[in-house]
């Protein structure tokens, strides 16, 4: 793609990592445009940037606007400003608004429905196996999965998008030359091949900083038309995406979890407070108002294993002790033994202490 003089400029602009997005537009309110903040650069402008900030533009202007503009090419990225007909038109209209964006891979088209599924980075088997189910459902429905590739619930959310052969978005809290955390590498790369997209705002060579993430939830909010809550504590980082969307007046909804576990602490309070109860993924599309593509049934559709086998059914939500297996499945005591023995061997059940069985 050819680039403007601007873009070029703004592009080395994005790169004062250091200092704040403030401060750069304060420059570009000053001086009218990226161009003439380049051409007029000088000590004076730390008074705005902060030293450090000062010194990064520094340093990228002796390299030359076009170099990294040539790793970026060579990487596939593409750049947009809010100002061209790509950029994301949900984007344009939340508070603080970015002005550029990092995109590798293809953005959904505006006219399909999103859903931001956010949650715990320590997610519990319930939450990760609801998480990809509910993910799963949206997107054989047609529905853009929006997420942040961090550990536990936003990666089952991409990992169910993709299950369900759907479009899922990842937006990092890092520079868009890097994955973070790096075991999301070959997730990242499945998010793309699948037709998706991952995108940043922060500089390309940005760090994974803390202070990133808040600002990066807004985003993960912002492309979407709904939010689901998947696992949170109160105090967590995802209560600010759950607040963006809120302020940019999107629909909150939350998935019910045992009362006294952590992980239900904030979707249970949203609930008290008005959000909407989500178990399946049609809970979202009905309110919505989003036709659903209903999964043709064949001859040859068969029930999972789950569904037959009464002792994996029963263990399907939480882990169970014999005796508690013994009523739930109506089953004789050598017959649950035999049974749990046979599936413990096929390693589909794990054996706890105190007699206690989980699936695996």
């Amino acid at each position: 793609m050819d680039y403007s003089r601007e873009m070029l400029c703004r592009l080395w602009l994005q790169n004062a990592d250091a200092a704040s997005w403030n401060a750069v537009r304060k420059l570009l309110r000053q001086y009218g445009s990226a161009e003439k903040v380049w051409d007029a650069f000088s000590p004076e402008m730390k008074k705005e940037l902060s030293d450090k900030g000062y010194r990064q533009l520094s340093e990228y202007r002796n390299l030359g606007r076009d170099r990294q503009l040539m790793e970026l090419d060579r990487m596939g990225v593409n750049i947009s400003l809010a100002s061209m007909a790509d950029f994301p038109a949900r984007l344009k209209s939340i508070p603080d608004a970015p002005d550029i964006l990092f995109v590798r891979g293809k953005l959904p088209p505006e006219t399909m429905p999103a859903v931001a599924i956010v949650g715990s980075r320590h997610d519990t088997r319930y939450g990760r196996e609801q998480t990809k189910r509910i993910a799963r459902e949206l997107a054989e429905s047609g529905v853009a999965v929006i997420s942040g590739l961090a550990r536990g619930i936003d990666t089952a959310a991409h990992e169910g998008a993709l299950e369900g052969n759907g479009v899922t978005v990842a937006v990092l809290g890092n520079g868009i030359k890097s994955v973070y955390p790096p075991e999301n590498r070959e997730l990242a790369q499945r998010i793309l091949q699948s037709g998706g997209a991952v995108i940043s705002e922060f500089a390309p060579d940005s760090e994974p900083l803390p202070f990133h993430f808040p600002i990066r939830n807004r985003l993960i909010a912002g492309l979407a038309d709904a939010l689901l809550l998947i696992e949170a504590r109160h105090r967590s980082g995802t209560a600010s995406t759950v607040n963006h969307a809120l302020a940019q007046g999107k629909e909150v909804f939350a998935l019910p979890g045992n009362v006294g576990a952590p992980g239900s602490e904030l979707p249970l309070q949203l609930l008290k407070e008005g959000a909407g109860i989500c178990t399946e993924g049609a809970d979202i599309l009905d309110y919505m108002g989003w036709r659903r593509q209903e999964k043709q049934l064949t001859l040859f559709d068969a029930p999972s294993e789950t569904e037959t086998d009464p002792v994996l059914k029963a263990l399907e939500l939480e882990e169970k002790t014999f005796e508690e297996l013994l009523e739930e499945t109506g089953m004789s005591a050598p017959e649950l033994g035999a049974q749990l023995t046979l599936l413990e061997m096929e390693g589909k059940v794990a054996r706890l202490g105190g007699r206690a069985y989980q699936k695996t």
